[in-house]
């Protein structure tokens, strides 16, 4: 059995939020710090996942939940929405879904929508693999 801690689910978000391209040709930035002034911008924001054990035995975690939400920030509403369907379409690949969508909000200082999205998967210890969460 593998145990799967938060930091390692926040090291597999980063390193697949990566990689996606909002822009062609340029990775869009992800960052686990709310950005200022001088960030790059588009950027996403992955935020602390929050972890839940469902069940475990002798004190050992078999099935987890993994809650996370991701920021996205960028010049435009539409822009932003763009993001989170990019994003969407990568946590599939791990069987990662969103479960919730908050409105989009004009950040005065930076001068960027910011768009967040919440997810959730459950982690299967015994088969080291993410479930859907029914």
């Amino acid at each position: 059995m593998n145990d799967f801690t938060t930091k390692q689910m926040s090291d597999m978000l980063n390193d697949m939020l990566e990689n996606i391209e909002d822009v062609k040709g340029t990775k869009t930035e992800t960052t686990l710090t709310t950005p200022t002034t001088e960030s790059k911008f588009p950027v996403r924001v992955i935020n602390t996942p929050l972890e839940s054990v469902n069940k475990s035995r002798n004190a050992i975690p078999i099935r987890k939940t993994f809650q996370f939400s991701i920021e996205h920030w960028g010049d435009k509403q539409r822009f932003c929405m763009e993001m989170v369907n990019n994003t969407d379409l990568e946590l599939r690949k791990k069987n990662i879904v969103r479960t919730n969508t908050s409105p989009i909000l004009f950040d005065p200082i930076t001068k960027k929508y910011r768009l967040i999205t919440t997810y959730e998967v459950r982690y299967n210890a015994i088969t080291n693999s993410f479930e859907y969460v029914r």
